[in-house]
């Protein structure tokens, strides 16, 4: 009966250190998305408008662009934006994107992460799905 007792003493041990382990990790996730929305909020208002989202959203283009051609192609930004994403997003089909067009996307995930609809995102919009969505395309 002891030894039972001390089995199930350390299982449930393991299991929370691994809870713990997971929380540890969401918890770096949102530090990380915390320090980003302070770094995009540049007139320290507490939201973000598009006008700041655009800006971050320039200067991550311009670290996607490695070839420095004024586009970005589907290796240099698959990762922030996705295939079926970037696809969509080439409105002229010429297998990249420039600054515009990529604006407009940011554009487009800006709106659909504003639920409140007031024009900026809180950082409780920033931690929804499409929030980040948008913060993939910011960072």
């Amino acid at each position: 009966m002891m030894m039972i007792t001390r089995r199930l003493l350390a299982a449930v041990t393991m299991i929370g250190i691994a809870g713990m382990a997971g929380m540890g990790a969401a918890q770096a996730a949102s530090a990380s998305t915390d320090s980003d929305f302070k770094a995009w909020d540049t007139d320290h208002d507490g939201t973000i408008d598009m006008a700041e989202a655009k800006k971050a959203a320039g200067a991550k283009f311009d670290s996607l662009d490695s070839d420095h051609d004024g586009t970005i192609d589907a290796n240099e930004g698959a990762s922030a934006i996705g295939k079926a994403a970037f696809a969509k997003a080439d409105s002229d089909k010429d297998g990249t994107l420039d600054k515009s067009e990529y604006l407009n996307l940011v554009e487009a995930r800006f709106k659909a992460a504003d639920t409140e609809h007031d024009g900026t995102i809180s950082d409780s919009e920033l931690n929804t799905p499409a929030g980040k969505s948008l913060a993939s395309l910011l960072k």
